[in-house]
């Protein structure tokens, strides 16, 4: 083999090698549609500019749903320790933190579902 040919070959395998990283690690981040298989959602978000931001919108918004639900399980935490402790009035601040912790994941969740229903409408306006 010539040194061009064995170069085109090393850096097609290179090439194909990070392609399957990456999309793996969005391929958890992105929920499909049922007629449509994660791996076609992925290459079409890597081989179009203007998708680009929208998948990195959701993988944002996933990210945010994930830290919101860390901060609801803590606020939740806190306000069984102080119901077991008899302090009525930090209970009832953590459990206005644990509401307005609840509505950011809400929001969060809205907003993630918003994304990736743009991103599917992009799709399909593309075929």
């Amino acid at each position: 083999m010539s040194k061009a040919k064995l170069a085109a070959f090393a850096a097609a395998l290179v090439m194909a090698v990070a392609s399957n990283a990456s999309a793996q690690s969005a391929q958890a981040q992105l929920k499909a549609p049922p007629h449509m298989t994660r791996a076609r959602l992925i290459v079409w978000c890597k081989n179009h500019p203007t998708a680009t931001a929208d998948c990195k919108e959701v993988r944002g918004d996933t990210k945010e749903i994930r830290s919101d639900r860390k901060e609801v399980r803590a606020d939740r935490r806190e306000v069984r320790k102080d119901i077991k402790a008899g302090d009525k009035q930090e209970a009832k601040r953590n459990a206005k933190d644990l509401r307005a912790d609840r509505k950011d994941l809400r929001q969060d969740r809205k907003d993630r579902r918003h994304d990736v229903r743009d991103l599917r409408k992009d799709k399909d306006a593309g075929k």
